[in-house]
């Protein structure tokens, strides 16, 4: 994957993100409206299905972000030059 992609790839996780809080407060919105009979079926199960959705977008983008942070964070390390080496015990 190059850099442009795993950036793009970021980018789409963390829409992911944004959407699951969206979904949150929107839950939450209908939740509290006395205007909205959250028992009606036509609410009820809308809401449990937004409720499933919205634990799994968040566990799925932050775990794959965070390993995608991880794979560009390795890739920036510097390489030790082989002249560097390990010091033995008694160097110290």
């Amino acid at each position: 994957m190059t850099d442009e992609e795993r950036e793009e790839v970021l980018q789409l996780l963390a829409n992911y993100e944004n959407m699951s809080r969206a979904i949150a407060t929107f839950i939450q919105r209908v939740r509290t409206d006395p205007n909205i009979d959250i028992r009606a079926d036509r609410y009820r199960k809308l809401l449990e299905d937004l409720e499933r959705v919205v634990p799994v977008w968040k566990r799925y983008a932050a775990s794959v972000r965070l390993r995608l942070m991880m794979e560009r964070r390795e890739a920036d390390a510097p390489s030790p030059n082989a002249s560097e080496r390990r010091r033995s015990g008694d160097e110290y």
